[in-house]
């Protein structure tokens, strides 16, 4: 609560000052001194106004998205490098967008942007990259959790804001994910293109990846020493959630395993050819090679993830069990793959209930 009192002042013309006492609970007493009462009274209505503001707004009210990101960050322990990805970009396009003029319009506004591949207007001076293509609305609407996530972390642990605008903010209506999988004649001949790659390696990561559903960075990123050939176990120490993953390699993997020639400069099953710290970064050339020469079209990499996630839940898997070899914390990202094992469902209801009723 600010004050003004007559005080007086030699040097002043009238012989007398105003001064603005000022008194906020941890910050001590501040004081201003005028030489007109106007400007004195003028000063304490703004900062009373400032005060009620803060008190309104949270500890945050002069903290910026760029402040909040940064803070964020620096806590930060995960390892999902997208998520970052999407905080760069809000944080390039509205970082000096103060919290207290954040709003649900304008997290619409770049929200809109973003999806129509356009700069925010008044923001981000047309640099962000990932401005210069259209995004999907499930793509749209990660952008938008990823903001909500942090904003959450401020308002609920440090107190900045009082509000959540992103929760003010409906999330588009997304189209169910239509899984693509390899039925036995494209998988077949995939993995037989794959042998015959340029790329020695190709064959091995491809059979990884259809037998463990791992992320194609988690695969990349293996190490020799997270191997374990005795116990047929492999080890995801790089996750996108950051948590540690055990996967079972089945037998054809162990023993393609046994034919790789390990390097001695680098750590990495699928080492750079032109980097021993670095894993292999090429393969994508490899990789459309092999797949077009299999004659399989809109098939993408990723994909095999779901062709394994298909596969377990057709041979009678259970969302749990999907869920416990993808690595994924809920089950709702698994129940794109429930339709797949209805045969398992009614073989499940017949020998339980089937003599019941």
């Amino acid at each position: 609560m600010a004050t003004v009192r007559k005080v007086p002042r030699k040097k002043s013309k009238s012989g007398y000052a105003y001064q603005v006492m000022i008194r906020r609970q941890g910050y001590g007493t501040i004081s201003e001194t005028f030489e007109k009462k106007a400007d004195a009274d003028k000063f304490a209505r703004d900062n009373d106004r400032e005060a009620k503001l803060a008190k309104a707004y949270g500890k945050g009210y002069t903290k910026t998205v760029t402040d909040m990101l940064d803070k964020y960050m620096e806590t930060y322990t995960g390892k999902d490098q997208t998520k970052l990805d999407r905080l760069a970009w809000w944080k390039e396009t509205i970082g000096d967008t103060k919290l207290r003029n954040l709003t649900p319009e304008l997290i619409v506004e770049c929200l809109d942007a973003l999806r129509a591949g356009q700069a925010v207007r008044g923001h981000g001076k047309g640099k962000t990259k990932s401005l210069k293509r259209k995004r999907s609305q499930p793509t749209v609407n990660r952008y938008h959790t990823a903001l909500s996530s942090v904003l959450e972390v401020a308002r609920t642990h440090w107190h900045w804001i009082t509000e959540n605008p992103a929760r003010r903010v409906a999330r588009g209506k997304e189209n169910k994910g239509i899984v693509r999988w390899l039925d036995d004649k494209e998988r077949g001949a995939l993995l037989t293109a794959c042998k015959k790659s340029r790329w020695s390696q190709l064959y091995l990561l491809v059979i990884l990846a259809l037998s463990t559903g791992a992320r194609l960075g988690e695969l990349l990123g293996l190490r020799w020493s997270d191997l374990d050939l005795k116990k047929g176990m492999a080890v995801l120490v790089d996750t996108k959630n950051g948590e540690r993953r055990a996967m079972p390699l089945i037998p054809a993997v162990q023993t393609e395993l046994t034919k790789q020639v390990r390097r001695i400069d680098s750590p990495f099953l699928f080492p750079s050819p032109f980097n021993n710290e670095e894993h292999h970064q090429g393969f994508r050339e490899h990789w459309n090679e092999a797949r077009d020469n299999a004659g399989i079209e809109n098939f993408r990499f990723h994909d095999l993830r779901h062709s394994c996630a298909s596969y377990l839940a057709m041979n009678g898997a259970t969302e749990l069990e999907i869920a416990d070899v993808l690595g994924h914390k809920t089950l709702q990202m698994v129940k794109r793959y429930s339709h797949l094992s209805t045969g398992h469902k009614q073989d499940l209801v017949n020998r339980v209930l089937g003599d019941k009723v």
